[in-house]
């Protein structure tokens, strides 16, 4: 007999907060406050990978894109407002759904991101909610630069699992990327690809 869905596994970027147009992000707040050639050499490097994995500090990132960065760019806050610029809101009404949905299920956050990015987020959710609403409405929080795991390998879906002691079939995972659901797929996860920042009730409730 199958087993009930008890766990909702939500990745963030894109899902439950939105996000800028990645396109956008880069034209308009990368390639022209820094250079070009570096930013691509530290993409084609795995750098921003191993910065989502924990492997780089944020003194050593920041250090490295100050040496890439335009010069009127070369300060800590400039650096910052630019690498964070891809960050948007978290909708009232998203709130409102994962509170309702907390009432039924165990909820997982499951995010590949940066401690800068962490460090944004979460002083935007205290400015506008007074509370870390993550951390208060998710059952586990798991950022990749914490557990040192990223997606779309398929160890961090074994480690939700694992963590939680739960079967696949107990699961539904929400991701925007096509290609962060092909790992859970295939391990037998229950998978929906969310259109990039249109997480709403009416999407959740047509799966019942």
């Amino acid at each position: 007999m199958k087993k009930p869905i008890s766990t909702l596994v939500f990745d963030f970027g894109g899902v439950i907060i939105n996000l800028k147009n990645e396109q956008d992000w880069m034209f308009q707040d990368l390639l022209p406050n820094f250079e070009q050639a570096g930013l691509l050499q530290l993409h084609l490097s795995g750098y921003f990978r191993d910065l989502e994995t924990g492997n780089i500090t944020i003194s050593e990132f920041l250090s490295k894109m100050e040496s890439i960065a335009t010069p009127e760019n070369k300060t800590e806050q400039k650096i910052r407002q630019h690498w964070n610029a891809i960050l948007l809101d978290i909708p009232q009404h998203r709130v409102e759904l994962i509170k309702q949905l907390k009432q039924h299920y165990r909820l997982i956050l499951l995010s590949n991101t940066n401690a800068i990015h962490v460090q944004s987020f979460q002083q935007y959710m205290l400015q506008t909610y007074a509370e870390d609403i993550l951390q208060k409405n998710f059952h586990t929080v798991y950022y990749s630069q914490e557990i040192g795991l990223r997606k779309p390998e398929k160890q961090i879906y074994e480690f939700v699992m694992q963590q939680h002691g739960i079967t696949a079939e107990e699961i539904i995972f929400f991701d925007d990327k096509a290609e962060n659901l092909i790992a859970p797929k295939k391990l037998g996860w229950n998978t929906v690809q969310v259109p990039y920042n249109q997480l709403t009730e009416e999407l959740v409730n047509e799966l019942y």
